[in-house]
C-alpha cells in the first residue's frame, strides 16, 4: 500500500534535522510500512515547549528538549489508522520496529549519523510518538 504525508505533516517534518526528514520519508515510501503515519510535531518554540511541560506531556522545560533546536533533533510521528491518530500501543510497536530497522539500513549505508532513540522504549516516561537523534 502506498502512503503519502499530508501537507501539514510535511510542513512539520521539514522543521527537523535532515536525517529525520530522510528517515521518515523513506519509512513512509516503503511498501512494507506497517501503517500510514502523521507527523504530530517537529520543532517546538519556547511557548509550545512550556505548554507541553505545564500539561505533563513533556518532562523538559525550554530549551532542553530535542524538539527545541532548529532544526529539530526530534519528531513526534504517530500511526494514522482509519482516518485518525492512533494512541493504541498495539499500533505503535510495529511502527517503532520498522522505523528502527530503516534507521539501521540508512546508517549502514552512511546516509544518516548518530543514534536513533525511540520514546516508546523509555521506561520512566514512555512516549510512543517520539523519535530523536542523539549525536
Amino acid at each position: 500500500m502506498g502512503y503519502r504525508y499530508s501537507s501539514r505533516s510535511l510542513q512539520r517534518l521539514n522543521t527537523c534535522d535532515p536525517d529525520l526528514v530522510l528517515l521518515f520519508t523513506e519509512v513512509l515510501a516503503d511498501p512494507e510500512c506497517p501503517s500510514d503515519i502523521t507527523i504530530l510535531e517537529g520543532h517546538r518554540g519556547e511557548a509550545r515547549q512550556d505548554e507541553m511541560y505545564r500539561t505533563g506531556k513533556s518532562q523538559l522545560r525550554w530549551p532542553r528538549s530535542k524538539h527545541n533546536s532548529s532544526p529539530s533533533m526530534a519528531v513526534d510521528a504517530a500511526p494514522y489508522i482509519k482516518g485518525s491518530v492512533s494512541w493504541d500501543w498495539d499500533d505503535y510497536w510495529p511502527l517503532v520496529r520498522f522505523v528502527k530497522a530503516k534507521w539501521r539500513q540508512l546508517r549502514a549505508a552512511g546516509r544518516v549519523s548518530g543514534n536513533l532513540v525511540c520514546g516508546a522504549e523509555w521506561k520512566s516516561f514512555p512516549d510512543g510518538p517520539h523519535y530523536q537523534i542523539d549525536r
